[in-house]
């Protein structure tokens, strides 16, 4: 009973998120904006154990694997796109993989500097 609350709690946010990208418009996903306000959730109420949702989300965890099939199934439905296409995205795929590695990197640099003593 404890994991099906930290469920509902942990998709209560990305319901929230959801519509929170409809009412305003913006430009990212609904998700990203539910873990965005589950963030600022835990840091406004520090008081509250960081781990309550955590058993909960490491059933979503451990089943992680079954969120792909969706991908890979549209993946092999359009091999021929994907065939098509390869020269362009191939590239654009690695270029902006090594730019997303680069940048976690230089903030987690930056973050780990500032939290050392001098």
């Amino acid at each position: 009973m404890k994991r099906l609350l930290q469920l509902v709690l942990i998709f209560l946010f990305y319901l929230f998120g959801m519509r929170m990208k409809e009412w305003l418009g913006l430009p990212i996903p609904g998700s990203i904006v539910g873990m965005l306000l589950l963030l600022a959730f835990i840091i406004l109420f520090k008081n509250l154990p960081v781990n309550r949702h955590v058993e909960g989300a490491q059933v979503l965890i451990r089943n992680f694997t079954l969120f792909f099939i969706p991908t890979t199934v549209a993946i092999i439905l359009y091999l021929g796109l994907f065939a098509t296409w390869n020269v362009v995205s191939v590239p654009a795929v690695l270029l902006s993989t090594l730019a997303t590695i680069a940048l976690v990197a230089y903030a987690l640099q930056r973050f780990m500097d500032r939290r050392e003593p001098r």
